[in-house]
């Protein structure tokens, strides 16, 4: 077992994690999951994932039994203190998976045979080379790989306290970033100085690697994963910045905007119906409800001011997403109409209508968190456009 200071959460927050998985697997047969994909392992396994591809790490979970942890040797110390479970196997070598290795583990803790749930499917990727897994495959005769990755999202779609804790920090400090951020710009400031002045603000605040995309004049406004450019920024331009930053590892994303001397009055205009339909949507999120509902309301919404929002797809397709930690920024569910995901207490996910115009980029993105009776919105803020001085 590791050790508590060195652990990502508390072994009862891995044991709760597990415990919820095995549910899943009895619902679908599975004798066990195979997990290799860095975000999976570490989420289940409490252990770093490895930096490159040399050092493949593997955490076997039984339906029944306890779970086994399979790491190369560097630097093994290091790793055994993060990782919860007590069962943790060293390998030498740094060509791929220990496939002897892992076929031995397997038999070990009942996974020998019978269906075992691997990362094949729904936004999921395997931690190990295709010809690693054939081998396995091979040497496991009895075993059927299948699909898991309804329970790996099933379990990792709903947050826990802390979790949600950790994200809603991610969004102070990125709200507070922005708060300082506007008033400190002024005409004649790059794209790059932006973001840069931006990102820094994320740290010294205590975020983790800040990101941001910006859009800032006529020429760039319907650009919005781009940026930051040379481009400066003038008077009557509005500035749109999109970002976040990590809070111990989870996530926030969301926008912020002003107007280089004060905005037009189509500018206000836009950027306050964007806010009031985004916070109908907002209003209107129960648990119970699909993720395409959210959808529905929001095309309805924009109907009734006289927009055929479909054809704006200003997001590619959706209107938010599920909020992630680590290396995944975005997960499910999607708020779209092809998503019919049930919205369940504890799921964390962005509302992010938008539309791009010739006068700037209007969105009020909000991060939320389902509550048992509604939501909470993680990243409270003033939501009209800033002033940025001439």
């Amino acid at each position: 077992m590791g050790i508590p200071e060195y652990m990502r959460f508390p072994v009862e927050e891995y044991g709760r994690r597990c415990d919820k998985a095995r549910e899943l697997m009895g619902k679908k047969g599975l004798e066990g999951l195979f997990i290799t994909e860095g975000g999976n392992y570490t989420y289940f396994s409490g252990g770093t994932r490895d930096f490159s591809f040399s050092r493949p790490h593997t955490m076997l979970l039984p339906r029944k039994g306890a779970p086994v942890a399979i790491i190369q040797r560097f630097p093994d110390w290091n790793r055994k203190r993060e990782i919860w479970v007590d069962d943790v196997r060293v390998y030498e070598t740094m060509l791929g998976l220990p496939v002897e290795m892992v076929v031995g583990a397997m038999k070990d803790i009942g996974m020998g045979e019978g269906h075992v749930g691997a990362e094949l499917g729904y936004e999921q990727r395997l931690g190990i080379s295709p010809s690693d897994f054939v081998k396995l495959k091979e040497l496991l005769p009895r075993v059927e790989f299948v699909d898991a990755a309804d329970v790996f999202w099933g379990v990792r779609m709903i947050k826990s306290p802390e979790e949600v804790e950790r994200h809603r920090r991610a969004c102070q400090i990125t709200a507070q970033a922005y708060n300082s951020l506007f008033p400190n710009l002024c005409e004649g400031m790059s794209e790059i100085e932006i973001v840069d002045k931006f990102r820094r603000l994320q740290i010294t605040i205590g975020g983790y690697n800040p990101w941001a995309f910006i859009n800032s004049g006529p020429e760039n406004y319907y650009s919005i994963g781009g940026g930051p450019t040379n481009r400066r920024i003038q008077k009557g331009n509005q500035v749109w910045i999109d970002g976040g930053c990590s809070y111990r590892e989870y996530r926030c994303d969301f926008c912020c905007a002003g107007t280089v001397g004060l905005p037009s009055e189509k500018q206000q205009k836009m950027q306050r119906m964007v806010a009031e339909i985004t916070r109908t949507l907002v209003d209107a999120v129960r648990p119970g409800m699909k993720a395409c509902d959210i959808d529905a309301l929001n095309n309805s919404e924009w109907e009734k001011r006289g927009y055929d929002y479909p054809k704006i797809n200003w997001c590619g397709g959706r209107i938010g997403h599920g909020l992630g930690w680590g290396a995944c920024l975005t997960e499910p569910p999607h708020i779209a109409s092809y998503d019919r995901t049930e919205i369940l207490p504890g799921m964390v996910f962005t509302i992010e209508p938008a539309i791009s115009t010739e006068y700037g980029c209007y969105q009020t993105e909000m991060n939320i968190v389902v509550t048992e009776d509604g939501c909470e919105i993680l990243n409270e803020m003033e939501l009209e456009l800033r002033v940025i001085p001439i």
